[in-house]
């Protein structure tokens, strides 16, 4: 699916994730009926909501977040879609 973030202090004009290169029927992300595997977890934008809403202790994070440990290195920061 698609994440919209929109307000007066996003810094916008970004896209997140990797676009398939390939969208036929042979893709590794072609799970059937046209349905691909995202390339970016849906943690990821709401990791730097939750830490622009100030939450910044880590098992209240979890428990909003669930499986974001599931995915370290693809969860975006606050200071990625948000100014200063």
């Amino acid at each position: 699916g698609n994440n919209f973030i929109i307000g007066g202090n996003i810094n916008g004009g970004k896209l997140f994730g990797t676009f398939p290169t390939d969208l036929t029927a042979a893709s590794p992300l072609n799970v059937g009926r046209g349905r691909l595997i995202p390339t970016m977890p849906f943690e990821a934008p709401w990791n730097a909501v939750i830490e622009w809403l100030g939450v910044t202790d880590e098992d209240e994070i979890d428990k909003v977040l669930p499986n974001r440990k599931s995915f370290p290195s693809e969860l975006l920061l606050r200071k990625d879609e948000f100014r200063n």
